[in-house]
């Protein structure tokens, strides 16, 4: 045991405590459950069995984002599917302060969830949350300038082999698209593209090994100069495309 603040008491009760997060940890249940939160770019995010866990993948995501965002003289609008704790929608929203977000979701208590780490972190009022499935529901909106989405990308039967943590700890929905793992590509390209300006940009995280098949399903939907960024490791993580005449 270390005791990281030695002008604390650390009595009875907190000994207790400590041993059943002990015991929680050791059948696996995840770290960002023990805490109730996850650190994601030095912010702090809420997080409940409800929603994703945030991950270091989608910071290339992130940082690609940011970048174009960037490099508009005028504010920008942004559409975030699939926002889960809204790490994405917040993130950007809290980087970029010249944009404005529209973050999707089809589960209620997801949003709940980024709502709160929207206002925990002050831009609640740049940050719109709506519950849909996809962007079906957008198509009577104002022209965005990005959509950016992390959607689902295990396949059914990998699910088995993912770690007890994640199994137990992200909703299997936010996590299995189906049986190709690619399910979900399609159909945020195709919605994208009754939201996008023309020349705005779609990104999409996917998953190890699918950054090819994912860029052609991307050019299929209509996006030109289709590019692939990858990650720290190497790994193709990021597709974007760019829409035309849109």
């Amino acid at each position: 045991m270390v005791l990281v603040n030695r002008d604390v008491p650390f009595g009875a009760a907190e000994a207790l405590r400590f041993e059943g997060l002990v015991g929680r940890r050791c059948r696996r249940e995840p770290l960002s459950h023990l805490l109730g939160y996850r650190e994601f770019r030095s912010l702090e995010f809420k997080i409940t069995r409800d929603v994703l866990t945030p991950r270091p993948e989608t910071e290339t995501l992130l940082d690609l984002a940011e970048e174009y965002l960037k490099s508009f003289p005028d504010p920008t609008r942004v559409v975030d599917v699939g926002t889960g704790p809204g790490t994405i929608a917040v993130s950007l929203a809290v980087s970029v302060p010249s944009c404005s977000v529209v973050a999707v979701d089809i589960s209620q208590d997801a949003l709940r969830i980024a709502s709160f780490n929207a206002r925990r972190h002050g831009v609640w009022e740049r940050i719109h949350f709506a519950q849909m499935d996809l962007t079906s529901s957008l198509r009577q909106v104002a022209r965005f300038d990005l959509a950016v989405s992390n959607p689902p990308y295990i396949r059914d039967d990998e699910y088995g082999s993912l770690p007890p943590e994640v199994r137990s700890g992200d909703p299997r929905c936010a996590l299995v698209a189906g049986p190709e793992g690619t399910e979900f590509y399609g159909p945020v390209a195709l919605g994208a593209r009754h939201l996008l300006k023309s020349g705005g940009k779609l990104m999409v995280e996917v998953g190890k090994g699918m950054d090819k098949q994912v860029s052609r399903i991307v050019e299929q939907c209509g996006y030109s100069e289709i590019e692939i960024t990858p990650d720290l490791a190497g790994i193709g993580r990021v597709v974007t495309g760019r829409l035309t005449g849109g």
